[in-house]
């Protein structure tokens, strides 16, 4: 072959090369990916993890997924939240926005204030926004499965916040907080203490919201371990403290007028314990005498345990971590990569417990799911 036709057949293949690279979108062969969070397995079965999230979204600094190109679907992902008014529904719906970023997806909110009503209209809205999967978070389970219905009808997939539901077409199971673990933990750790520093004898109250499925399981961990660890503690009230601050304040002054020897109480998130803390000052409780534990992670929890008063223990929540893998399981199935079924099983994150040990370290932590504090 002469030089100028070996030149020319050389020119034709990298001509080749260039539009067969085109077509195909020049990308290499996938890397191999990173394993997964780690794994345990409660007593139940159940899956339960201290990090939910894949690799690629574990932190808020990930790289962002491009914008669509003019004319290209924009997926939209709708919430559903109980509430704006927490230190926990804040960071949770930081994450959502946070994730919705990076996956390059808008995110509609619609908050239900815990009224069956309201959830109803606010999926209602959503469907009628167009969006292509909702995440709820359920007033009470029959308005939550009655959403998640009306999705299935207009097949829109649904992924389940808030609190762990029955198994229904459609929606991808609970992905949260293990409630009845932190109970539990919050049950060990009351019962440790009351028996180094009350001779194992307690009058308990808890503040419960029993609308709130989550709330009830954490109630029930709680009792079951302090019946376990210190028999001679006893529960002689639970009332409902709507998971406010206020309302708690009123309901634990009430406890206290029929029970004033109370000295153990345990809230089922912070704002109960915070409230119930304030109670308690007020009735001139002795600190040294008196164990208050909450359950959420949030600052205020952690600024009283530093104090070393009367509060001295949170189950910890991860908010972060919730919010930024529902988001991201929501766009998986919206764009059609990963279907409902793939995501058979409920995935309960385990909880941290937070005392003066390592409260410092958690009031020093910026949010960033990979730098959490054990």
């Amino acid at each position: 072959m002469s030089r100028k036709n070996l030149f020319l057949a050389l020119s034709l293949f990298v001509v080749a090369s260039m539009l067969l690279s085109a077509c195909t979108g020049g990308a290499p062969a996938p890397a191999a990916q990173p394993k997964g969070p780690a794994e345990a397995q409660q007593t139940g079965g159940e899956k339960i993890v201290e990090n939910p999230l894949t690799p690629q979204a574990q932190t808020a600094e990930a790289t962002a997924v491009p914008a669509p190109a003019a004319g290209e679907k924009k997926h939209k992902i709708g919430v559903i939240q109980i509430t704006l008014e927490h230190e926990y529904q804040k960071t949770l719906n930081e994450g959502f926005k946070a994730q919705a970023a990076k996956e390059g997806v808008e995110v509609v909110f619609c908050i239900n204030n815990l009224r069956p009503e309201d959830h109803i209209k606010c999926g209602d809205d959503l469907i009628a926004a167009g969006v292509n999967a909702i995440i709820q978070a359920p007033a009470d389970p029959a308005s939550f499965k009655a959403v998640a219905d009306k999705a299935l009808a207009k097949g829109i997939p649904v992924v389940n916040d808030g609190s762990p539901q029955p198994k229904m077409p459609g929606v991808v199971p609970f992905i949260g907080t293990d409630s009845l673990g932190g109970g539990k933990l919050a049950g060990e750790f009351a019962a440790d203490w009351i028996n180094k520093n009350l001779g194992g004898q307690a009058v308990v109250a808890e503040l419960t919201l029993p609308t709130f499925t989550d709330c009830v399981a954490r109630n029930k961990g709680f009792a079951e371990a302090l019946a376990a660890g210190a028999p001679g503690a006893k529960i002689v009230a639970s009332q409902d403290g709507n998971g406010l601050r206020p309302k708690a304040l009123e309901v634990t002054e009430n406890m206290l007028q029929g029970n004033p020897d109370i000295n153990v109480i345990f809230g089922c998130n912070d704002d109960s314990a915070l409230g119930a803390l304030s109670a308690l000052q007020a009735a001139g409780k002795d600190p040294a005498k008196t164990l208050v534990i909450g359950f959420d992670g949030t600052n205020g929890a952690f600024r009283e345990i530093q104090k070393g008063g009367m509060f001295r223990a949170d189950i910890v929540q991860r908010p972060d971590l919730i919010s930024r893998r529902q988001m991201e399981i929501a766009v998986q199935i919206a764009r059609g990569e990963k279907k409902v079924e793939d995501f058979p099983d409920p995935t309960y994150i385990k909880t941290p417990v937070v005392t003066t040990d390592n409260v410092a370290q958690w009031l020093e932590w910026n949010g960033d799911p990979a730098k959490a504090p054990k």
